[in-house]
């Protein structure tokens, strides 16, 4: 367990060591973002919104007057309100009244540019500006308004509009319902100037019975030979009386129902036929329109539940349609069935008048069935004309079916909805940092350079023997920092105790590419070395880029070039520094090329002879990457040290400069990593303390001396 939270805790650190390490880039795109949010904000038009609330009911008299109305449920009815608000002809309606297709598209600046043209673009404005919600469990709508033009009256203008939507509902849905009222009225007035002429041909024909026989209406049936037979006739009579009625009226049904279309059909089938069915199939129908209008503005014309929701209703269309088929069917074949029940009472009763035609004329039978005839057509054009009353006595009747429960109200200045500025600031901040971070994570992710111990000993299969901070100076320079000495003692007695370098007296530094800090890394750890006692010499041995005589401040003439082609002999070329322990062998200068010198012999004497004479030799090679000197050089010395900066070059180039070293049969000592920013990467913030903490006097370094797990230790 305590390894595994090793592990996690190095792995967090190894997050935060890249925000550190990248902490520029999360800083600038951070302010970049929160920069831009804030102007974003403060340049954005100041959004207000008012709202309206409505109470919505089912359609309903305010006062029953002939029936008492009986409390329906209908699970889609406010959800069908819900859409009819949103819907295209409140909309068009509001902005018709208000007018607002010139004050909006002048507050835009489109009026001028669409003129006439402009409504349907204000429609749209209108519509996406506007918001509807429903107060969950109760009758409850709000209407909110979101405007941010015309500047200085958006407040007013979005309450106006509001409240507008509010009413002009309202006026539609009461003339909505007033118009299905109107025409279904129209439908039974027809219906009832039919009864009339029914009732009138009626009257006219039972005239024209007793013109014809020239009765004198008397008690006919009282008293007579004959009472049992015209008891019979009269049951029979009174049979078809009641049967005729009954075909009258399915004929008046019959013939309505023909003389309709199928809308008209539709609509007043209600007040006709008590078809339960139809009526259902007609509920489902709307349902799934509504469902349909809902659905438009969330899907695509192409989705599978457009589609479906569509069959569905041409599926119901046709079914309703097939239902007003049938339903004409239906009323055609009570109608023939009427008709054939009275023909067969007409039959009955011819033959029993038969047997009493000899005891009576049939004048007073006709006059009976006249009579009968007039009297069922005015019961039932009382009827009809009953009921066409009392509908439009209750049309009349007030009906609420849309209360403002609370009218809008104009914002005051401060209280815009959009922009927010505290929320938008913070989400900025959020949304910046986390950019920044994501960010510098993928900067990391594309970076193959150096950039921990860990790198070089997985990459490279090395030992880092020492760890350079950033802004070294010359260690001799006063300026420089003394705590970075410490840093070259350690990589000082790193290397003098390597498992590789027992004995060693010639060092050569070197590195993969140009600009990795070899130069300076050599000198500070050569001053070092003179400084705890060892007798040492510096071989400028970079003949094509020279720098050590740059560091000293020293001519580069005569120097090792020289020495090499026989033009100066090794002490007159040695020159003497500030450090008592530390010479410095320049690269010398040739008006010739300098190519192919270190792989001489001579130079392979030099060598040799140097190492006689001081404890310690340090050469100063070229890159080893693409100069040829240097790998020759590194066979030369004792043991190379390779000079990595960090996060400079790819991982690859280091690597192959030191497969370059043991291939050329260089003795590596180990990798120096420079250039380190410690108070950034806190990976190497132990060996920073460690610098302080080192006892690397030159008694205890004398001490230690021939120790070699102590030194690497140290």
């Amino acid at each position: 367990m305590p390894d595994q939270h090793q592990q996690e805790s190095l792995h967090f650190l190894d997050y935060w060591r890249v925000i550190v390490a990248r902490k520029e880039v999360v800083m600038a795109v951070a302010l970049l973002v929160i920069l831009v949010g804030v102007l974003v904000t403060f340049s954005m038009s100041k959004v207000y919104m008012a709202s309206c609330v409505i109470k919505v009911e089912e359609e309903r008299p305010d006062l029953p007057v002939f029936t008492q109305e009986m409390m329906r449920f209908d699970p889609l009815f406010l959800r069908t309100q819900f859409e009819i608000i949103q819907s295209g002809p409140v909309i068009e309606e509001v902005v018709r009244r208000l007018n607002l297709d010139e004050t909006l598209g002048r507050a835009y600046g489109y009026y001028d540019t669409l003129g006439a043209n402009s409504l349907e673009l204000t429609y749209k404005l209108v519509a996406n500006s506007m918001k509807v919600q429903q107060y969950r469990d109760t009758n409850l709508i709000e209407i909110q308004l979101y405007m941010d033009e015309p500047k200085g009256t958006a407040p007013q203008m979005a309450a106006d509009i509001a409240n507008e939507m509010a009413t002009v509902y309202r006026d539609l849905t009461v003339r909505r319902t007033r118009d299905t009222t109107e025409r279904a009225l129209a439908a039974l007035y027809d219906s009832l100037q039919d009864q009339r002429a029914l009732v009138a041909s009626a009257e006219r024909n039972l005239s024209k019975v007793l013109q014809e026989r020239e009765l004198t209406i008397v008690n006919f049936y009282a008293g007579g030979d004959s009472e049992l037979t015209k008891l019979r006739i009269t049951q029979l009579e009174q049979a078809r009386i009641k049967q005729g009625m009954e075909t009258g009226a399915k004929k008046a049904l019959f013939e309505k129902v023909q003389s309709l279309s199928n809308d008209q059909l539709l609509g007043a089938f209600p007040y006709l036929v008590q078809d339960m069915g139809l009526m259902k199939l007609v509920a489902e129908k709307r349902e799934a329109e509504v469902e349909l209008g809902r659905m438009k503005d969330a899907l695509g014309n192409k989705h599978p539940d457009l589609i479906r929701i569509r069959a569905t209703i041409g599926e119901l269309e046709t079914t309703i349609a097939d239902g007003l088929k049938g339903l004409r069917t239906g009323v055609e074949a009570e109608y023939e069935r009427a008709k054939a029940e009275t023909m067969a009472l007409e039959e009955m009763l011819e033959k029993t008048k038969a047997s009493d035609r000899i005891h009576e004329g049939e004048g007073y039978l006709e006059y009976e069935v006249a009579k009968a005839d007039v009297e069922h057509q005015r019961r039932v054009l009382e009827a009809l004309e009953l009921r066409y009353a009392e509908e439009r006595i209750e049309m009349r009747i007030p009906r609420t079916t849309v209360e403002r429960v609370e009218p809008a109200k104009p914002p005051s200045d401060r209280d815009q909805v959009r922009p927010r500025p505290v929320l938008n600031i913070v989400l900025s901040v959020l949304v910046g940092l986390t950019a920044g971070v994501g960010l510098a994570y993928f900067a990391e992710y594309l970076d193959t350079s150096i950039k921990t111990i860990d790198d070089i000993e997985q990459y490279m299969q090395a030992t880092v023997v020492g760890v350079i901070p950033q802004k070294v100076k010359p260690l001799m320079d006063p300026a420089a920092h003394a705590a970075h000495a410490e840093a070259y003692r350690v990589l000082r007695t790193n290397v003098w105790f390597s498992k590789d370098a027992p004995g060693g007296k010639s060092i050569c530094v070197t590195s993969a590419s140009v600009g990795e800090g070899k130069s300076l890394t050599l000198f500070n750890l050569a001053y070092t070395s003179a400084q705890l006692g060892d007798r040492v010499i510096v071989v400028d041995s970079d003949l094509h880029r020279p720098r050590q005589h740059k560091i000293l401040e020293t001519d580069n003439r005569p120097g090792l070039a020289n020495i090499l082609v026989g033009d100066a002999e090794m002490d007159d070329c040695i020159q003497k520094t500030a450090e008592p322990n530390m010479d410095l062998l320049p690269s010398g200068k040739l008006s010739t090329g300098v190519h192919g010198l270190i792989a001489t012999d001579r130079m392979k004497e030099l060598v040799t002879e140097l190492k006689e004479r001081y404890d310690v030799v340090f050469f100063d090679s070229p890159p080893i990457i693409g100069v040829s000197d240097a790998s020759l050089l590194t066979r030369e010395v004792d043991g190379v040290l390779l000079v990595i900066q960090h996060r400079k070059y790819p991982r690859a180039l280091s690597a192959r400069a030191k497969e370059m070293v043991e291939n050329f049969g260089g003795n590596l000592l180990g990798v120096v990593l420079n250039n380190i920013n410690i108070s950034r990467d806190y990976a190497y913030y132990y060996y920073h303390q460690h610098y302080y903490y080192y006892p690397h006097d030159e008694k205890k370094a004398a001490e230690t001396k021939g120790k070699p797990s102590k030194g690497r230790q140290a």
